[in-house]
C-alpha cells in the first residue's frame, strides 16, 4: 500500500459530553503517522486526539481501506483484547482482490448476519414492508441476507468504491456514501424500520450527529442496530477508528441523540451491541442492565 497523509486537527473537548478534561491513554503508528488517544474521565469516551480531518478520512474510506484489506494489508496492535486469542494476519502473503472479497463476505455471513437478523426480528417486523439501511456495510453480505431471506428493502451507505462496486452487481440500492449524507434523507420522505451501524460508528468523525440524523430517519416504531468494540473489554485503537466507546459513554451518545438505549451484548462481551428507539422495545426482552 502505498503512503496515506492525514490531515489532522485537534479537538478542545469530548464529543459526547463536553468534558473538557483529557487523561492521555496510547499511541499507535500506522503508515508514518502517529495515533494519539485521551480518555474522558467525565463519560469514559476514548477517542483519538488530535484525529485525522473528516475531509482525510473520507478520501481514506474512499481510497484506501477496503481495497488494502482485501489484499491483506490491514492493521493489527497485539495485546489490545482481554482474554483474546493471537490473530493471524499474513501481510506478507498478499491476496487477490476477488479472494479478499470472498473472505470477507464469508466472515460477514457468518460472524455478522444471523446476529443481526435475530435481534431485528425481535423488535420488527422484518418481512418484504421492511426498508433496511445499512450504514458502512461494507461488502453488503447482511443485507443481501435480509433481502433474500426476508425479501426486505435494503438500502446502503459505503465509502468505499472497491465496495461500491460490488454493492451495485449486488443490486442492492445505493443511498450516498457517507454517514453525513443521513442528513440529507433527514430532509426527504423516507424512512426506515432499522438502520444498522456495523463496526461503523467508532468511524464516524461525528457520532453524535450521526446518529441524531439516523433518528430523523426512523420510522415511528423503527429501531438502530449498533455493534462497536467494548472499551474495557477490546480497547481496538486502530487508525480507522477515533472513537472507542465504553458503555456508559455510549449510552450518554443515545440519549443525548434522543433515543432509548437498549443493551443486547453483556458487559463483559468483546462487542457493545446495543438497539435504540425512539420508545422503549416491548418486545425486546432484556432489561436495561444487560442481564
Amino acid at each position: 500500500m502505498s503512503k496515506f497523509l492525514f490531515e489532522f486537527e485537534m479537538l478542545e473537548a469530548c464529543p459526547v459530553c463536553e468534558s473538557r478534561v483529557m487523561v492521555p491513554n496510547g499511541r499507535i503508528s500506522w503508515l508514518e503517522n502517529d495515533f494519539w488517544y485521551v480518555v474522558c474521565p467525565g463519560c469514559g469516551l476514548k477517542y483519538m486526539n488530535p484525529r485525522p480531518t473528516t475531509q482525510s478520512y473520507r478520501d481514506f474510506y474512499r481510497d484506501y481501506f477496503w481495497q488494502q484489506k482485501i489484499r491483506n494489508a490491514g492493521f493489527r496492535e497485539a495485546g489490545q483484547t482481554w482474554q483474546g486469542k493471537p490473530q493471524e494476519w499474513h501481510n506478507e502473503e498478499p491476496w487477490k482482490p476477488e479472494d479478499g472479497r470472498k473472505i470477507f463476505m464469508d466472515k460477514f455471513r457468518k460472524v455478522r448476519v444471523d446476529a443481526i437478523s435475530g435481534v431485528l426480528q425481535k423488535c420488527i417486523n422484518l418481512g418484504k414492508d421492511s426498508l433496511i439501511l445499512e450504514v458502512g456495510c461494507g461488502f453488503p453480505a447482511t443485507l443481501e441476507a435480509l433481502r433474500d431471506k426476508y425479501d426486505a428493502q435494503v438500502y446502503a451507505i459505503e465509502p468505499s468504491e472497491d465496495a461500491r462496486q460490488i454493492i451495485g452487481e449486488k443490486n442492492i440500492e445505493l443511498l450516498g456514501s457517507y454517514a453525513e449524507e443521513l442528513r440529507d434523507l433527514a430532509a426527504g420522505d423516507l424512512r426506515f424500520d432499522a438502520i444498522i451501524f456495523s463496526h461503523v460508528l467508532e468511524n464516524a468523525t461525528d457520532p453524535l450527529q450521526v446518529i441524531r440524523w439516523a433518528n430523523s430517519c426512523l420510522s415511528a416504531n423503527g429501531v438502530i442496530y449498533i455493534q462497536t468494540p467494548n472499551l474495557l473489554v477490546f480497547d481496538q485503537m486502530n487508525p480507522y477508528h477515533p472513537f472507542i466507546f465504553s458503555r456508559n459513554s455510549l449510552r450518554v451518545l443515545i440519549e443525548k441523540a434522543g433515543l432509548v438505549y437498549e443493551p443486547v451484548s453483556q458487559p463483559i462481551d468483546k462487542m457493545l451491541t446495543v438497539i435504540c428507539s425512539k420508545k422503549r422495545q416491548s418486545n425486546w426482552r432484556i432489561n436495561p442492565d444487560g442481564k
